[in-house]
């Protein structure tokens, strides 16, 4: 077992939303900075495009001209076939911040943990958290165990719960999901051939049993994307690569610029030749938020405090905008002033609330499949909910 360390924030998982908060505390003066994550950045994550404004929360981060070297995809907007059969084009020609990006995820969450080290942050990877007991008036201890099964215990002034939508530590700390729905994504990566002049924005297709999403890449890949809610996905077999395939035939759109693509069985995507995928990568999407967000030190970020439909494209950009308010809170707190997790609070909800109308009023564009169970669910489903949704992806398969 190693000594016991202190820390003023326990930052607990190790993505965007944890290694940009570690990046917002160290702009706020606090010294003393552990992010403890699971992994080692080698393994694909899904979640790619962010949109221009994007930039404005990376610069406030002091990170923009860094992340801009890192030469990820642009992307210039999207097209859609939602609501008629024939693509609508929303590009960002005219948008004031420029192009947006198609990210390498894995990498970029490689760049941001990167990021807080250099300014000092600790990282501990390859590390769980084996328990968390609160020390009345002081904080919370952690027991942590590496990969190599040794102990280590360590005390922290405040936590920060950034393990995505598990939400693991909110949820011992009393904190419940208020759940608005639920989808799966079926994933599968093609090579471009060296040819291709693939566009440079996003497409995305709706369907009578969901949606089709494509996106380009770094290394002349695609990532192509078909969401559902699990009961479809499961009828269908849309988890499985030969009835995936022969869906993407049938779409009208999708299955064009996919014509020339080859499909990837698997591939690395780090030096370490373990790192694979398989053809269909299969996650859950549930949309959502905690009923409260903050407590009486700690508070949630990222996807563990609030999630939301993939369709909205703003999982990394409400990450990084999170960091930027849960630095200023968390560094009121420990200076005394708890008026700053309520002010959190209050800002998590409104987001919310502002992201149910804009997913409630794209839901009810499409009509085209009125007795659709997919469509019908959707737009029925427009307020949370204390009833808790089927999470687990093992019942799809």
């Amino acid at each position: 077992m190693k000594l016991s360390m202190e820390y003023d924030v326990a930052i607990i998982g190790g993505g965007p939303a944890g290694s940009a908060t570690a990046l917002a505390l160290k702009q706020q003066g606090i010294s003393k900075i552990l992010v403890v994550e699971s992994g080692r950045y080698e393994t694909i994550r899904i979640g790619e495009s962010i949109p221009p404004d994007t930039r404005i929360l990376l610069d406030e981060l002091g990170i923009l001209e860094d992340f801009l070297q890192e030469k990820h995809e642009t992307c210039f907007g999207s097209c859609s076939s939602w609501g008629n059969d024939e693509l609508g084009y929303n590009d960002f020609l005219f948008n004031p911040y420029g192009n947006g990006w198609h990210l390498d995820r894995r990498r970029f969450n490689a760049f941001l943990a990167q990021k807080a080290m250099e300014k000092g942050v600790e990282l501990h990877c390859g590390t769980k958290v084996q328990s968390c007991d609160r020390i009345p008036s002081e904080g919370f201890q952690l027991q942590l165990v590496g990969e190599d099964k040794q102990t280590e215990t360590v005390t922290t002034s405040f936590l920060v719960d950034a393990t995505g939508a598990r939400g693991s530590f909110a949820k011992s700390f009393g904190a419940r999901k208020l759940f608005l729905d639920q989808l799966i994504c079926a994933i599968a990566f093609f090579d471009l051939p060296p040819s291709s002049h693939f566009s440079k924005l996003t497409l995305l297709e709706a369907v009578e049993y969901g949606w089709w999403y494509v996106a380009k890449l770094p290394n002349n890949r695609l990532a192509t994307v078909v969401a559902s809610e699990p009961s479809i996905i499961r009828e269908t077999g849309l988890h499985r690569i030969e009835n995936w395939l022969a869906y993407l035939k049938e779409t009208k759109h999708v299955s064009k610029e996919l014509v020339d693509c080859s499909a990837i069985d698997s591939f690395s995507v780090s030096s370490t030749p373990q790192a694979k995928v398989p053809k269909i990568m299969a996650c859950t999407a549930p949309s959502f938020r905690l009923d409260r967000t903050t407590g009486n030190g700690w508070l949630a970020v990222g996807d563990a405090a609030s999630a939301f439909d993939p369709i909205s494209s703003q999982g990394i950009y409400k990450a990084l905008w999170d960091s930027l308010k849960a630095g200023k809170a968390i560094a009121s707190y420990l200076h005394g002033d708890s008026r700053g997790l309520e002010e959190y609070e209050s800002l998590i909800s409104s987001r919310f609330d502002n992201y149910l109308t804009q997913r409630n009023y794209f839901y009810q564009m499409e009509q085209r499949w009125p007795t659709s169970p997919f469509w019908q669910r959707r737009q029925e489903r427009t307020s949370l909910t204390n009833s808790e949704l089927p999470l687990a992806i093992a019942r799809i398969s």
